[in-house]
């Protein structure tokens, strides 16, 4: 589902998915990029752009 809370060294709550957008690629490749990315506003008013691995299963921050 849409992530809710992220763990920043504390948790916070995720007050709305302001964008989301997928990135398919390298699909040659034996570790192709499959991604599913969510721009979200914190509770706290900081934005910050979480992604999840949809090769992986797992969930990570996109670095600035």
């Amino acid at each position: 589902g849409l992530p809710q809370t992220v763990k920043l060294p504390r948790r916070q709550t995720v007050a709305a998915v302001e964008d989301r957008w997928r990135i398919d690629d390298e699909w040659w490749r034996q570790e192709p990029i499959s991604r599913l990315y969510y721009e979200v506003l914190l509770v706290s008013g900081h934005i910050l752009v979480l992604y999840k691995d949809l090769v992986k299963d797992r969930w990570y921050r996109q670095p600035y």
